[in-house]
């Protein structure tokens, strides 16, 4: 079976990390204190939610058993209601109109949408479809999927993409897969020194978190936000009073939902 591109990266550097120590890959991938001693020593350099992810990645293809675990690092934080409202209002005030229809996608998509910005990147006006009284958002690449736009973001939204052809976001720009073609007209939209500024992170975060709170089945959320596994949802379910607050609940939450 073919591996993720996140699998592969992680087994190459366990390989090189196992090469080093003079020890076989293919046995010590099978040894839980060999798959610690990689993540202690080997992994000095990775944040705490990544050391959860390599340990579960290698746990996953070995079938060894790890001990402990690492804390998964918080996600951002939501935007509040005034904060939404205030980057819809600041979106609007563009120095051109081209400038705020850019800034008006990039805040629907990736707050009503919870898109990621190298999904937003590949957006064309085609992927957004409005039917049956819903505005839904085709997803290109790794996690390909189709999200409904939430309130209120849906309507300019989709009126912007009967306005144009080709790319949604940006559409003189040629070179796509810059990682900065989304953070970076972010990051330079036009807004009082007071107020909040557009992060991706904290788009996906209110995105997701919305979901949570309004009762979203788990299993569905995940498919919404292109996650891949339903623990992916901790970090965020932290930010949501009511929410499952450890793995355990969340898998317990999401069997309830599918009897």
């Amino acid at each position: 079976m073919a591996l993720s591109p996140r699998d592969a990266s992680v087994l190459r550097r366990f390989e090189d990390f196992c090469t080093l120590e003079g020890l076989r890959p293919e046995a010590a991938l099978h040894e839980a204190p060999v798959i610690e001693a990689f993540l202690s020593i080997g992994c000095r350099d990775l944040a705490a939610h990544s050391l959860g992810t390599y340990r579960a990645t290698l746990g996953r293809l070995s079938g060894a058993r790890t001990a402990g675990s690492f804390p998964a690092s918080l996600a951002p934080a939501p935007y509040d209601t005034a904060e939404v409202a205030g980057l819809w209002s600041m979106a609007h005030h563009q120095r051109s109109a081209r400038r705020v229809e850019d800034a008006l996608v990039a805040v629907a998509t990736l707050l009503g949408a919870g898109l990621r910005p190298g999904e937003l990147s590949v957006l064309v006006a085609a992927d957004v479809r409005r039917r049956r009284g819903q505005v839904r958002v085709m997803v290109r690449g790794r996690t390909p999927r189709v999200v409904p736009v939430l309130a209120p973001f849906a309507v300019e939204l989709v009126e912007i993409a009967t306005r144009r052809s080709g790319y949604l976001f940006r559409p003189g720009v040629t070179l796509r897969e810059s990682k900065n073609l989304v953070n970076e007209r972010c990051a330079r939209l036009v807004r009082d020194v007071d107020e909040v500024s557009l992060t991706s992170g904290r788009a996906r975060a209110t995105f997701i978190c919305s979901h949570l709170r309004s009762g979203t089945a788990l299993g569905e959320l995940c498919a919404l936000a292109g996650l891949r596994d339903l623990e992916s949802l901790l970090r965020y379910a932290r930010h949501v009073q009511g929410a499952p607050q450890s793995k355990a609940a969340l898998r317990e939450r999401a069997r309830g939902e599918r009897r």
